[in-house]
């Protein structure tokens, strides 16, 4: 389409004043390098506040998105905690034959107290056992009409390594080791507990990384959405810029910054969505503690995990802003 002699006349001018401005292949200059860097920056947040509730939106999608990975991290980190303070001393109960006498139950107890595995040996007579079944259980009337203690003498055998994910097979040879003894009639290990507690962290980090993953390319797509409308909108504007010879880097700047922008404020907001709501459910949580008598702390963000969620954020957004503006600024010809 031809275009006017006044539109070609501005054209000109426009090309002409630019020269002083835009970079070409052929020259650099640190100084005005820099100072084009913190125009660019300065003037893409001032195109966002020109958009006010588009912008608005773009920022509170990315936030959203952000905060539910951040907040199972801060769930998971709390349940870890939680772990960690807990008892890790495992017990190998060995309920003996009902038949073995005092003095046999008593030598195996020094028999096994001696092995170097073993911290200590807890004994626990019928007589103990069967009162603390009474107390536990409630029927001391129908218990004390038995012709006869039916428990067995009962061996709390503590080993020496804390119970974990690393030493729970040693802790299960022990257990086997004491269970072939001709006067055990069963040998139990109360660590199955911590094989569910690490199937279930294990399970719950892996959906979280999953989850995260599914986000981060859900902000990857919002922002290069936005971006690709911008490039779009400045259509004309970048066609200018390669007539005069500016350079591809030149032309991806402003957008660059604005996928910048997007994903700071992004990160800011999705940091304080899961700050309000640490504060939020701080109240309960702290009842229910209380109830079990802990001195646990419930945790959120921490000042270094704040800004590898801001570094995260605005990595994002600068990526999802390059992957746009190259592909559409590529398609952009002169005409």
């Amino acid at each position: 389409m031809a275009q006017k002699p006044s539109q070609r006349g501005a054209t000109r001018a426009s090309v002409k004043a630019s020269k002083h401005h835009w970079p070409t292949r052929s020259s650099f200059n640190a100084n005005l390098y820099f100072l084009q860097h913190k125009t660019t920056l300065k003037e893409s947040f001032a195109r966002l506040l020109s958009y006010p509730l588009a912008s608005v939106m773009t920022v509170m999608v990315i936030a959203i998105a952000l905060s539910l990975p951040g907040g199972l991290y801060v769930v998971l980190k709390n349940v870890q905690t939680v772990t960690d303070q807990w008892e890790r001393q495992s017990v190998i109960t060995l309920y003996l034959f009902p038949n073995l006498e005092d003095t046999e139950a008593l030598a195996l107890s020094h028999q096994i107290s001696a092995q170097p595995d073993v911290a200590s040996v807890e004994y626990i007579s019928k007589e103990e056992g069967l009162r603390y079944f009474e107390r536990s259980s409630g029927y001391e009337q129908t218990l004390s009409s038995l012709s006869e203690n039916p428990l067995p003498i009962v061996l709390r055998v503590i080993p020496r390594e804390a119970v974990d994910v690393t030493t729970l097979s040693s802790l299960q040879a022990l257990r086997d080791e004491l269970a072939t003894k001709p006067e055990v009639d069963i040998a139990e290990l109360d660590a199955q507990w911590l094989q569910r507690l690490a199937n279930i962290l294990s399970f719950g980090q892996r959906f979280s990384y999953a989850l995260s993953v599914l986000l981060v390319i859900a902000v990857l797509l919002i922002v290069g959405n936005t971006i690709r409308v911008a490039v779009e909108s400045r259509r004309d504007e970048v066609l200018v810029m390669k007539l005069v010879g500016a350079t591809d880097a030149y032309i991806r700047r402003p957008f660059l910054y604005m996928g910048f922008w997007f994903g700071i404020l992004g990160g800011v907001f999705a940091s304080l969505c899961i700050l309000v709501l640490s504060w939020w459910v701080s109240a309960p949580a702290e009842r229910l503690i209380d109830l079990y008598q802990s001195d646990f702390q419930l945790q959120t963000f921490n000042a270094d995990e704040i800004v590898l969620c801001l570094t995260i954020s605005a990595f994002v957004g600068v990526f999802g802003a390059w992957i746009a503006v190259n592909r559409h600024i590529a398609n952009i010809e002169l005409q």
